[in-house]
């Protein structure tokens, strides 16, 4: 053989490996066994995938008897698996791990495994069991079976078999005791008070606090007039708007004093009020800048107002004596 024919068939040993068929297998782990012993029965089915394809395999029925004299002890199931992960990462192998056992002693042979891949049959090979009686010594006379022996009680067995059910149950009583016992502390100190919502504070109250802290910001002293103003009267709007029911914040100062001269506010009172917004809209919308006595004189004239418009509520010992 020349040297270009041995190159040739070097090339060709991947392409023969890459495309070879599938190879089904059965070995034994031991040929031989005594009666009543186990033997395992390894049935393999190996094929590559590097060419795209996974071929379809089917598994023969497997029987609850191997043979005439074998019977199944356990059936493992079908496991994929890489045979060569570091050398060959498209070499892949089905295995299914069978137990079998026999009774009688003798040859038993078991017959070959028929596979089905990609429509074509595969069969294993047949394999021979051997399997060996137990020797008996017949020089010897047969003992009597001994009678029952009786294992004395033991607390350290026993507790060593049922401590979790001891711990259960030690656990559930002092859950039980726990929860008597809140139960009871919980009586003892009565039923836990409502939460009493904080009273609210009067109208005329609430409105004098907002005053002072308007007051206090000192905005017009700091040229913030237009801003001074706006919260002025937002303070007013707000406060005739809960004690008179009208839409304060919503209407401009000529529809406000509208409504205000069909309520019982007297004149006087509407003069008051109408000075304040009035001066507020000159302020916001015309850009006037107040002088300093009309701007002291705008929170003047809101305290007045609302200490004038607020009812005054009876004493408690007049309104029980009534």
């Amino acid at each position: 053989m020349n040297l270009r024919a041995t190159i040739a068939l070097i090339g060709l040993v991947p392409t023969l490996l890459h495309g070879q068929a599938p190879e089904v297998s059965a070995r034994l782990d031991t040929s031989t066994i005594r009666i009543g012993e186990q033997a395992h029965l390894d049935l393999q089915v190996t094929y590559r995938v590097d060419q795209g394809h996974s071929p379809r395999i089917t598994w023969p029925a497997i029987a609850d008897s191997v043979g005439t004299k074998v019977d199944l002890v356990a059936d493992g199931g079908i496991d994929t698996v890489l045979l060569h992960p570091d050398q060959d990462p498209y070499l892949f192998a089905q295995r299914r791990m069978l137990t079998i056992t026999s009774w009688d002693s003798g040859y038993w042979a078991i017959p070959p495994f028929r596979f089905v891949l990609d429509g074509d049959t595969a069969e294993t090979g047949p394999l021979l069991l051997t399997v060996h009686t137990v020797e008996v010594d017949t020089t010897k006379a047969f003992r009597d079976i001994k009678e029952i022996y009786e294992v004395p009680f033991s607390w350290r067995f026993w507790l060593k078999r049922n401590w979790p059910y001891i711990a259960g149950g030690v656990a559930a009583l002092a859950a039980i005791l726990l929860l008597v016992r809140e139960v009871r502390r919980r009586r003892r100190r009565g039923p836990v008070p409502k939460d009493v919502p904080e009273p609210t504070l009067p109208l005329a109250v609430r409105t004098m606090d907002a005053l002072d802290v308007l007051e206090k910001k000192k905005l017009w002293q700091q040229g913030q007039i237009k801003a001074y103003h706006v919260e002025l009267t937002t303070i007013l709007r707000e406060y005739i708007e809960e004690r008179c029911s009208v839409p304060a914040l919503e209407s401009t100062t000529d529809e406000l004093m509208q409504r205000l001269a069909l309520g019982a506010m007297s004149s006087a009172h509407r003069e008051m009020l109408v000075s304040v917004l009035r001066m507020a809209d000159l302020a916001k919308f015309a850009k006037l800048h107040p002088t300093p006595t009309e701007n002291e004189a705008a929170m003047a004239t809101a305290r007045r107002f609302v200490q004038e418009t607020t009812p005054i509520q009876a004493p408690l010992s007049d309104a029980q004596g009534s």
